[in-house]
């Protein structure tokens, strides 16, 4: 619990240091669905898929190399990204995105954790005056993820266990279009409950996602209610 603790007090901590600065705040619905089908003990297929209405969709699909002592896999894969327009506008952005990660899991009952380091290339088609043009501007983007789960039954037995989760990610931009060539993207923390199943895991959260302008030290801050289902599957 005392995890928990630690990252509600960060959250707290980093929202309150940026109040001054936060020149728009929005409220979203975040919707994801995310699978992985098994192959064998060493290879499976990533698909993923999120839609926040308003702001953007996302599809994702990898190749995983499961190396099992610890817990740590690889991913590789393509993600194509459609963000909607401004207000005032109406053409949608494409971008394409080769990704790639690595994750791990561990822990010791009642907790479970999980870390994650994904790297995205992104390739933004460029718009002028509301058109789209046939050039792309590019960066890359580093991501690391900490999520910390509490379960609420341990029973060996037990159909589905209940969870408490929490957790943080920051996502940095880095190339050469980029200010100052790093620049903090995002911050998100989250802290939720979800149910999981055999094969199934459903988790609804509260996400405070922080985004930083891309030029100055101000940053717009996005409250989601965020629904996640996970689903594994063997072939």
């Amino acid at each position: 619990m005392k995890k928990i603790i630690f990252l509600l007090s960060l959250f707290f901590t980093t929202k309150n240091e940026a109040q001054g600065l936060i020149t728009q705040q929005e409220q979203q619905i975040w919707l994801g669905y995310l699978t992985e089908t098994k192959f064998n003990q060493h290879w499976s297929w990533w698909n993923d898929a999120h839609w926040v209405p308003g702001s953007f969709g996302i599809v994702r699909t990898g190749i995983t190399k499961a190396w099992n002592k610890p817990k740590i896999k690889t991913t590789v894969g393509y993600a194509f990204l459609m963000i909607y327009p401004p207000n005032g506008l109406t053409t949608y952005r494409p971008e394409h995105r080769p990704w790639g990660q690595t994750t791990l899991s561990h822990g010791s009952k009642p907790w479970s954790y999980f870390h994650r380091l994904r790297y995205e290339g992104r390739f933004r088609r460029t718009i002028i005056d509301d058109y789209l043009q046939n050039e792309f501007n590019f960066n890359f983007r580093l991501r690391y993820l900490f999520q910390a789960r509490y379960f609420l039954n341990q029973e060996p037995d037990a159909t589905y266990k209940w969870f408490l989760m929490a957790s943080d990610e920051v996502l940095v931009n880095i190339g050469k279009e980029i200010k100052d060539g790093i620049r903090l993207d995002q911050n998100r923390i989250s802290i939720g409950a979800g149910v999981q199943f055999k094969n199934t895991t459903i988790q609804l959260a509260y996400m405070n996602q922080l985004i930083e302008s891309n030029t100055t030290f101000n940053f717009r801050m996005n409250h989601n209610l965020q629904l996640l289902v996970f689903q594994n599957f063997d072939w």
